[in-house]
């Protein structure tokens, strides 16, 4: 019959038995990566966020060179999912409207001929797209070759962040930061496997439009160096728009 001190010996072998496994095996006593993931999805607007099928946003952009202002002008933006897209730069009386479908691109400036773009227009286009929030959450993670991982936390302007990390089957490395009160994220980083460059977007001023959180602020970095910053006015989901809108050009 084991004695009182015994039993209370072992219970004491027990927890610090347990607190060097966590100590050991951090993971364990963090939130699972595919957890962090559906919480940022839910607080994005959960189904509403994953059924989108188009975009259409509408702002200015401010565009930077070397980290200084460079250029201002409003703009109008339409997306198709998976990989078509059009913006429209500046008024009607001086448009240059940009249009992408898959691997297929035109640039038309005011009342010029249309310009066909070149493949590698088009290819930075697609990579682009791939690795942008949008998309990632809504086929990448889908993939059988896509892995998570959680990363340790951080500490961005004065709040805990959680890091999670992905990898999808072209083995580009995506950072998620996710604000641990309100699960969006703050921003996301991306090395692709073909280049040494760190692309970094960063959000702020969410609001929801037909269910799905916004950031109403998005700025762009190049090697922590800024390159653009979007300030949207409107933004509108499943607004069904048509193909035609990114069809080719009519050749004047």
């Amino acid at each position: 019959m084991s004695s009182p001190i015994l039993a209370r010996y072992s219970c004491v072998l027990a927890a610090l038995s347990l607190c060097l496994f966590l100590m050991t095996n951090p993971a364990e006593g963090q939130t699972k990566p595919n957890q962090l993931i559906d919480q940022m999805i839910d607080a994005l607007g959960g189904p509403a966020f994953l059924d989108v099928k188009d975009i259409h946003t509408t702002g200015r952009f401010f565009a930077f060179t070397r980290g200084q202002l460079s250029g201002s002008d409003i703009f109008s933006d339409y997306i198709k999912f998976p990989d078509m897209e059009r913006v429209e730069f500046g008024p009607l009386t001086r448009r240059t409207t940009q249009i992408n479908r898959g691997k297929e691109g035109w640039k038309i400036a005011g009342k010029k001929t249309p310009e066909t773009q070149s493949a590698g227009e088009t290819e930075e286009f697609l990579k682009g797209v791939k690795t942008s929030l949008d998309y990632v959450l809504r086929f990448t993670l889908k993939e059988r070759l896509t892995t998570v991982q959680s990363l340790p936390s951080e500490m961005i302007d004065f709040k805990r962040v959680d890091v999670v990390e992905l990898r999808d089957p072209d083995k580009n490395r995506i950072r998620f930061y996710i604000d641990r009160d309100t699960h969006v994220p703050t921003k996301m980083q991306v090395r692709r496997t073909d280049e040494s460059k760190l692309h970094e977007e960063q959000y702020s001023n969410w609001h929801k439009f037909d269910g799905v959180m916004t950031p109403l602020y998005l700025s762009r970095l190049t090697d922590n160096l800024k390159t653009m910053e979007i300030h949207l006015d409107t933004a509108d989901y499943n607004s069904g728009l048509s193909d035609n809108l990114f069809a080719p050009p009519a050749s004047k």
